[in-house]
């Protein structure tokens, strides 16, 4: 099980807040020509009933979720059912069975959910079935401290099942065409569907979900599953998808993993690369646990691997599994934090307290995309900031603190992302003021030790980022850099970090990577409880251009944007929202109907609006993602989603 951690810490005011989601929290159903299965059809007005499909006459549904995590630090709901709908009113719902699903686990990464056949067809809307009557939520206080919250709706009501219907863009709907590839995007946007207050430890939720038929990033995509086949001679292997931590739920789901020279695998806790990660996955026993990270091509929409884990490196009948962010250490001992853990009886718990893991020479250490067993890492490796994968024995004492004893196990090393804005750039090195470290708050982290020198530990003021020959162009003093790499071994330091990514701004805030002038941004304004009929000072097909001096706007009206976030209400002018030029999606939904209309066209998009502010529906709340250019005052957005009273 590879770890998932926040990625973002925004720090708003206590008490009744709106929670802040990074760029790109999506759910993606993506169709694909590839497996069998069955699915389930009705009739207009009809009750569902069983149905066969063939590669022959259906097309294979691929359908993946995707989140980030923004404040929350576990939000974990059952999706119960995903239902596509055809023109003539036909529902096939591709959901296999009620599914688990921790958002917050999902960070920067898409997950498969099934790859089942459906029926060729034009499908012009989606329903999906959320229930929250044993949802667990708990949020980050603003310190990284986690605090349990209730669900509820607008009216203070506990949430149950709820049902959203979301409407493809006229232009755009789905057809589906057998043995041919299809797609569809789902964002269940947690930035406008959240709203957090801690003094009544409540979030009101009134759930927002949007659809496209192209997807809205490029995000790396996980496969779980058991293994079924390998196939050697083609460089692939068959997994039955079973997402998340879920078993087989006895209906058949297969999907083709391909794999190249450069593919790294993790098998029982041991690296390989290429044909021999092959030939030791085809050794495993019959459907043993498999977990892929990569991607799917654009021209057949077949799954490409990077990295595998399988068998023990993935979970252990024998072990107890723990993955989170090192806090602190102390010789052998390291203090992981936000942590959660996959016990020996199958179950999955966020632990909110911190979590000791004991080390020893014996313990096998192994890192993310390590290809062979050299060179070998030893527990030195693991220091103050290392994400790591845990296995063991865990305790649980009379106060109910968990403890994990990895003497005698594992610990896999994870990528970590450092987040900071940069004080000094050199050759093969940048300084930062250190802001975060996996989206937990620097304060956190106790960096005793971490010295190679008495005097010598890592400053979180001067954080010093070895980059090698990476492109440090980018980069300009004042601007906030993000780094994806490794902590230097305990002991070590400098440099505290060893850079393998660099990137300008906040992780998942820019899915396509651009650097440049315009940084990653969030933008988030309400209009409080009444809402308001005029929310822009001027609306057209080319820009929204927001009343900054609006007297509805509510308490969040800011731009999230590195190092510093911007208040809209002190800017000198009314900043102009406009569209990106490559994957946008525009939505737009009610709060009492939770249905919500999907435009790929900015034109149609704002036509919509315009109609829908007669004077008598109010805009409660705008979210948009992309980019912020501060000199222009431009934002120019990926996404935008509207929220209107009806």
């Amino acid at each position: 099980m590879q770890r998932f951690l926040p990625t973002h810490n925004h720090k708003r005011t206590a008490g009744r807040r709106w929670l802040l989601a990074p760029a790109g929290a999506a759910i993606l159903a993506i169709l694909t020509a590839c497996g069998s299965g069955g699915y389930m059809s009705s009739a207009p007005g009809g009750t569902a009933t069983a149905a066969s499909c063939s590669v022959s006459t259906c097309g294979s549904a691929v359908m993946t979720m995707t989140d980030a995590a923004g404040d929350f630090l576990t939000y974990q709901v059952n999706l119960v059912s995903l239902q596509l709908k055809k023109a003539d009113g036909t529902l096939v719902e591709t959901l296999p069975a009620t599914t688990t699903v921790d958002l917050v686990q999902l960070v920067n990464l898409t997950e498969i959910l099934s790859s089942r056949q459906i029926p060729p067809g034009e499908y012009v809307a989606a329903l999906v079935t959320v229930d929250y009557t044993h949802a667990v939520v708990m949020v980050d206080d603003g310190t990284g401290t986690a605090v349990a919250v209730k669900p509820v709706d607008s009216t203070g009501a506990a949430l149950g099942q709820v049902q959203l219907t979301v409407q493809l863009d006229a232009q755009n709907d789905l057809k589906i065409t057998a043995a041919k590839a299809s797609r569809i995007a789902f964002d269940f946007n947690l930035l406008a569907s959240n709203r957090v207050d801690l003094t009544a430890k409540t979030v009101t939720v009134t759930p927002i979900l949007v659809a496209s038929v192209v997807a809205p990033d490029s995000k790396q995509i996980r496969v779980r599953g058991e293994l079924a086949s390998v196939d050697s001679a083609n460089s692939d292997y068959t997994v039955q998808v079973d997402p998340f931590n879920e078993h087989d739920d006895g209906q058949q789901s297969p999907l083709v993993v391909h794999t190249t020279e450069a593919t790294t695998f993790e098998i029982n806790g041991v690296p390989f690369a290429g044909a021999a990660g092959l030939t030791q996955l085809a050794g495993l026993p019959a459907n043993s646990v498999t977990v892929a990270f990569g991607t799917l091509q654009v021209t057949d929409q077949t799954f490409l691997a990077t990295s595998v884990l399988a068998g023990k490196s993935v979970e252990a009948a024998d072990a107890d599994h723990v993955y989170g962010s090192v806090i602190a250490r102390s010789g052998d001992t390291v203090t992981v934090h936000g942590a959660r853990m996959d016990d020996q009886g199958g179950g999955h718990h966020f632990l909110p307290e911190n979590v000791s893991v004991t080390l020893a020479a014996a313990t096998a250490v192994t890192a993310e995309g390590q290809s062979a067993s050299t060179p070998a890492h030893t527990i030195a490796d693991v220091s103050v900031g290392s994400s790591i994968d845990a296995f063991g024995t865990s305790h649980k004492d009379a106060a109910g603190n968990v403890s994990l004893d990895a003497t005698a196990g594992r610990v896999r090393l994870g990528l970590t992302r450092v987040q900071g804005v940069l004080s000094v750039a050199a050759t093969g090195q940048l300084t930062l003021n250190l802001s975060s470290i996996d989206g937990q708050p620097v304060s956190l982290f106790n960096f005793a030790g971490t010295g190679a020198a008495i005097g010598g530990d890592t400053n979180p003021l001067k954080y010093l980022v070895g980059t090698g020959s990476l492109d440090l162009t980018p980069f300009i003093v004042g601007g906030s850099v993000l780094g994806i790499g490794f902590v230097s071994p305990f002991g070590s330091a400098p440099p505290d970090f060893k850079a393998v990514t660099l990137a300008n701004g906040p992780v998942g805030d820019d899915d396509n990577g651009d650097n440049g002038s315009a940084n990653a941004a969030e933008l988030d304004i309400d209009w409080g409880d009444s809402g308001t009929a005029t929310p822009f000072k001027a609306l057209d097909a080319m820009h929204l251009d927001l009343d900054a001096a609006n007297p509805s706007i509510g308490q969040d009206h800011q731009i999230e944007v590195d190092p510093q976030p911007i208040d809209i209400e002190k800017l000198a002018t009314d900043p102009s929202i406009v569209a990106s030029t490559s994957m946008t999606l525009f939505a737009i939904t009610g709060r009492h109907d939770r249905a919500t209309m999907n435009f790929q066209s900015f034109a149609d998009f704002e036509a919509a609006l315009a109609a829908d502010l007669n004077g008598t529906t109010m805009a409660l709340r705008m979210t948009a993602e992309g980019q912020y250019d501060v000199a222009s005052n431009v934002f120019t957005a990926r996404r935008i989603t509207m929220l209107l009273s009806n």
